[in-house]
């Protein structure tokens, strides 16, 4: 189909001569850094999760059959985040699309999730098990990027690790559940734990929390003592304090407002309401 993806369905449709005029729903509140338009020639799939939202895997024209595996992974996901956080995804129809070299390898833009094809794409006729799982975890992250991230935003860039590390924690979580048999837990360890340890132990490491006071300092912490080390710490806290506090329905958590809270201070706090002795040691971590 030759059109155009926004991050919320169609209202309506319009041609005048050459030209075409679609009009999109309106999207909730959100930062401005989670807008996507996609403008091109796609195949899609399609499914519905069981809680009803419309998922489609956009792939190149004559691809199709190759995101069946990212939507079946993805109408899995959307449900098991929902009864983890307690809360429902806000949107309609969530979008995953297959782009040529897409440089940042994917991009959790709300209800139309960019992915670079070796990313999202699977040959049913040509794959590995190393090849699905890496799938599935990429899926996995950036939907959990749907509820820690986008519909709760962090206050300010220098807590993008609690953004990318939560994510990169609890892609791990849901694939774990979704698929046991991959064992993913040992993987964790391998590839992001000794990762981390390796990264860290160099003289240009950083704490995870990084101060940024300008936008050209933003991409510089995308890296992996934010991602590894981020989701590393995540996971300790989580194996210590466990999911009631660990999750966004903890009702001690504000549901409302969502926006722009101060997630990293509430973390803390949530460690030092239940673990008192555990505060001045977290607060060292960061």
């Amino acid at each position: 189909s030759n059109g155009i993806l926004f991050l919320q369905p169609v209202v309506s449709e319009s041609t005048e001569g050459e030209l075409r005029l679609v009009k999109f729903d309106t999207t909730p509140i959100m930062s401005t850094y989670l807008v996507a338009v996609v403008v091109g020639e796609y195949d899609y799939v399609e499914d519905r999760s069981k809680d009803g939202v419309l998922v489609r895997v956009y792939t190149p024209m004559g691809k199709r059959e190759q995101g069946q595996f990212a939507l079946e992974v993805a109408t899995k996901v959307l449900p098991y985040y929902k009864d983890y956080f307690q809360i429902a995804y806000p949107l309609p129809k969530m979008d995953l699309i297959a782009i040529a070299d897409f440089s940042a390898g994917a991009m959790e833009n709300w209800g139309l999730v960019t992915y670079r094809e070796n990313c999202l794409l699977v040959d049913p006729k040509n794959t590995s098990a190393v090849r699905k799982q890496w799938i599935a975890l990429v899926v996995g992250h950036e939907i959990a990027h749907q509820w820690f991230g986008n519909l709760v935003t962090m206050e300010w860039w220098t807590h993008l690790w609690l953004n990318e590390g939560y994510a990169s924690f609890v892609e791990f979580l849901c694939v774990a559940h979704l698929f046991p048999e991959y064992d993913i837990w040992t993987q964790f360890v391998t590839d992001t734990y000794i990762r981390a340890l390796e990264l860290d132990c160099l003289k240009n490491s950083h704490p995870i929390e990084v101060p940024v006071g300008h936008p050209s300092e933003i991409d510089e912490i995308f890296d992996d003592i934010s991602y590894n080390k981020g989701a590393s710490v995540i996971r300790m806290l989580h194996k210590y304090i466990g999911d009631e506090v660990a999750t966004l329905g903890d009702q001690r958590q504000p549901k409302s407002p969502l926006f722009l809270m101060e997630v990293a201070t509430l973390a803390v706090a949530a460690c030092c309401e239940n673990n008192g002795h555990l505060c001045g040691f977290a607060c060292s971590i960061l």
